[in-house]
């Protein structure tokens, strides 16, 4: 019996009344129950997610850990977007005048 394996990318958006809104693999949202997630996740938060189907199986295994690595990644690769864009020093800021 051969397994299939995907793996996975989820970024937890929000938690909001024990359902999880979920980016994945940087694309689709989709929303789970949260006790689905592992204990202690959080909004942020980057999971690394396999999915294994045994061959003519009649089951589903998933496995979601949380990726420290990936989320510290996520969150500093989104701080230098933020600086990036962040108000020039020579405007300086208020109402457009058209």
């Amino acid at each position: 019996m051969t397994n299939s394996a995907e793996e996975h990318r989820w970024i937890i958006d929000s938690i909001e009344e024990f359902v999880a809104s979920i980016e994945v693999d940087g694309g689709k949202m989709i929303t789970v129950p949260q006790w689905v997630l592992p204990g202690g996740a959080r909004e942020g938060q980057v999971l690394k997610v396999r999915h294994e189907r045994p061959a003519k199986g009649q089951r589903s295994v998933l496995t979601i850990e949380i990726d420290e690595a990936g989320t510290a990644k996520a969150l500093a690769d989104s701080a230098a977007q933020v600086a990036k864009h962040a108000r020039q020093g020579n405007d300086p800021g208020g109402d457009i005048k058209l």
